[in-house]
Parts: C-alpha cells; sequence; structure tokens
C-alpha cells in the first residue's frame, strides 16, 4: 500500500511539473525567461536565409499581435449615464471622458450633462492614413486626453499618433509618431507620451522583429526633443535581471503609463526626484522609476499585482494602481493602494464579491483631494468614485454603444475628475 501511495505522489508530482512547464512556456512564467536566453547561449541562432531576410522580416513584423483594444467588448445593459451622485460626500468637479465608440473628449458636470466637446478624425489628418488590420479600430478613437491649462487638448489615436487640437478642435499640430496609452506633462509645458519601434534586436530574437518601448518627450509646440528606450534604460541599470523574466517574441515590454514625478517625495528616496519618470510595464507586472538624464532605471517594484494599467505615485508617498488580473480569481479587477517602500498593502477596493468589477484591457484609477478614488472599469463602460470606506457615491456608465447592432456598451478608456474647471472657460458643446 506504502509504494502504492509513493507511486501515486510520484506521479501527481510529475504530472503538476508538466502542467507547469506547458504553462510557463504558454505564459512565460518564471523560469521560461533564464531558460531561453540559456538556450540562446548554448545553441545560437541560425543565420537567416540568403536573400529571403527582409522579406521574412517584413512579413513578421505585419504579424506581431496586439492586445485587442477593441472599441467594445460587453453587451450593453439599461444603464446609462449618471445613475448614483451623493452630492454630500463625492468629490465636486467636472469629468473629462474618452469614449471608444469616436475620436472625442467630453467635459461632462457631476450629474452627467455636457458642457463641452472636442473631436477630430484621424482621416482629416492624414487623408492616406492606413494603418494594419489588428490597429483597424485604433485611427477611429482616443486613447487618451490630456487638458491642458487654457482649453487646449493633446489626444492620441492608439499606435497611430497624436494632436493638440485648441479648445474648439482646430488643430494646432500633428504628429504620426505611433504615440500610446498615456500622456503627461512637466511644470514647463513638456509633453511626456510612450512610443515604441519595430524592429530586430538581435540579443531578444535574432529571426524576428519585436516592439520596442520608449518615453519621447515633446517640446509644448509638438517637436520631438528626445526619446528614451525603456528596454536599455533597464539593461544599463541595476534592475537588469527583470529582463530575465521578459519574452523573447512580439510586444516584450508593452509600457502603458508615464507619471512625472515632483520631487516631493524625494527625501524619502532619491529615486523620486524631481524629473524622473514613473513607468509602468505591463508585460512584466513591473512598475519603475526612469531617470531621463541618465537614461537608467533607478527604482522598480513588482509581485503584488499583474498586468497593471495608471499607477501613479500619491502625494502621500504612496503607489495607486488598476491591477487588471494580480488576484488571480477569473474575471476579478482591483485597486490597490501600496506604501512602495514596505510594499504593505494599505487600501484596496474590488476583493469583496460587493466590489466585483472587471477589465482585462485599459482601466484607470484617480485619487481625488477628498481621499476618494475614483476607478475606470473600462471593458464594462462604467466609472465609480468610491470613499476610503467603499461606499460608491458616484457612478457613470458610458451612454455610448457600439457593433454592428449597437448591441454593446463602448469602451471608456478615460474618465478623470477636473477639480478647477469653471463653466464661464468653455462654449456650448
Amino acid at each position: 500500500m506504502r509504494r502504492l501511495l509513493a507511486a501515486l505522489a510520484v506521479l501527481l508530482a510529475l504530472s503538476a511539473a508538466v502542467f507547469y512547464g506547458i504553462a510557463a512556456g504558454a505564459k512565460h512564467w518564471f523560469p521560461y525567461g533564464l531558460a531561453a536566453a540559456a538556450y540562446r547561449t548554448v545553441v545560437p541562432e541560425s543565420p537567416a536565409a540568403p536573400g529571403g531576410s527582409r522579406l521574412a522580416e517584413r512579413e513578421a513584423v505585419r504579424r506581431l499581435s496586439q492586445l485587442p483594444y477593441l472599441q467594445g467588448y460587453n453587451p450593453a445593459g439599461n444603464e446609462s449615464g449618471v445613475t448614483v451622485y451623493d452630492a454630500g460626500r463625492a468629490f465636486d468637479g467636472w469629468n473629462l471622458c474618452v469614449s471608444a465608440h469616436a475620436a472625442q473628449a467630453e467635459l461632462l458636470d457631476m450629474r452627467g450633462s455636457l458642457r463641452h466637446r472636442w473631436s477630430f478624425d484621424s482621416h482629416r489628418l492624414w487623408p492616406n492614413l492606413k494603418v494594419r488590420e489588428e490597429l483597424s479600430e485604433h485611427d477611429g478613437y482616443w486613447r487618451r486626453a490630456l487638458l491642458l491649462p487654457g482649453g487646449d487638448l493633446v489626444v492620441i489615436w492608439e499606435y497611430v499618433g497624436m494632436a493638440r487640437l485648441d479648445r474648439n478642435s482646430r488643430v494646432r499640430w500633428a504628429l504620426r509618431n505611433g504615440a500610446n496609452h498615456d500622456l503627461a506633462v512637466d511644470r514647463d509645458g513638456r509633453i511626456y507620451t510612450l512610443t515604441r519601434e519595430i524592429h530586430v534586436v538581435p540579443e531578444i530574437n535574432a529571426k524576428a522583429p519585436v516592439f520596442e518601448d520608449f518615453v519621447t518627450i515633446l517640446s509644448p509646440d509638438g517637436r520631438t526633443a528626445k526619446s528614451i528606450s525603456l528596454l536599455r534604460s533597464f539593461e544599463r541599470s541595476d534592475y537588469a535581471p527583470a529582463l530575465a523574466e521578459m519574452k523573447t517574441e512580439g510586444d516584450v515590454l508593452h509600457a502603458n503609463a508615464v507619471q512625472v514625478l515632483d520631487g516631493s517625495l524625494a527625501a524619502a528616496n532619491p529615486a523620486f526626484a524631481a524629473g524622473n519618470l514613473l513607468v509602468s510595464i505591463h508585460a512584466l507586472g513591473l512598475v519603475a522609476v526612469l531617470d531621463p538624464r541618465s537614461e537608467r532605471i533607478v527604482w522598480a517594484l513588482s509581485g503584488q499585482w499583474m498586468a497593471q494599467h495608471t499607477p501613479r505615485l500619491l502625494d502621500s508617498g504612496r503607489l495607486l494602481l488598476f491591477d487588471n488580473v494580480g488576484s488571480l480569481r477569473v474575471g476579478r479587477s482591483r485597486v490597490l493602494e501600496v506604501d512602495p517602500l514596505t510594499q504593505r498593502v494599505v487600501w484596496r477596493y474590488g476583493d469583496e464579491e460587493r466590489e466585483r468589477m472587471f477589465s482585462d484591457t485599459h482601466g484607470a484609477v484617480q485619487r481625488l483631494p477628498n481621499g476618494n478614488t475614483l476607478i475606470v472599469e473600462s471593458n464594462n463602460g462604467r466609472a465609480i468614485e468610491v470613499t476610503p470606506g467603499k461606499q460608491i457615491v458616484w457612478e457613470y456608465f458610458n451612454p455610448y454603444r457600439v457593433g454592428a447592432r449597437k448591441e454593446l456598451i463602448a469602451t471608456l478608456p478615460q474618465v478623470e475628475r477636473m477639480a478647477s474647471v469653471r463653466p464661464g472657460d468653455w462654449t456650448s458643446p
């Protein structure tokens, strides 16, 4: 009997190892990166066939996969607009909303009334614009909008380009630079965004091109001042070992957020010096700080979240982020507030059944001046404001529908609460 139980135990252990090995290869879990790197060292890449390398590279570029950022994911319900508003506990302000149904941004009051709209079609900017098949919806809506003093808006068409519009939606400048995901501005008006290049990086994959992510810095008038490779910034830093978990094909880092640090937390950690940039590396579940002067990563943290969006370092010194799948429960997302020095989770939302929410892609979070938290459950077209005690005091459902029969609620990439906007500052919609 003992021998039989021992044999069963060995069989179960071997089965578990086999299943983990298959999953690790498919999902690039630990120790996939180390094993792949070791294999490439022992077994060098075979040279490409003469005369066919350029054609093969172009074909590989064409086939490179993207996360499926769609105009809509889920069936639309009956909810529309503001469905909850507790005026006594919600933070009063204006809501800058970006919806995937069209290339536009709207400024709404707390009751959901439209006070201003910006809009511009990418094909008016670039009449001959053609995008790859997997990006076919991205030229039709904005991924991110950044409101500047005076009413100008900087906007991104995901992986296509960006533009600066005045308050009447007239174009001040536009760039076909493949900007994606996020925007930030510093006190001098410089604009920070994320861009990428598709090319062969031999030390990652000598046969096929990969995406290399950059932080690109623009002057207020849209001139590119500098582009910093995040891959090289990791490689030349003490955090280079984090790349051991990196995939060897396709979207190897997938940067998806950037924040300019103001230096208020530099006393706690010199890495948080003024002008440094907090960046999010989605593919590695990593939040890092980039020193744009030395072009080196000077701080990084991972392990408590997965596939995160919009990490922000708060005035309190804590890190707030939208954790898409880090709870490892199917169909569940959450928000985490973490002390980046002790790594202690000091607040969370989404773990309890009554807090259930999920966004497989996108997602956003903002800490409001009154201590409440604004959460954007993008794929469900929903945004909520919750108190520190986790009561919902404001709720908004995207009123726009997409799909062949308008059966889907439009994705809601962004809802941002603006505190300093006054009605008299804006023209009618």
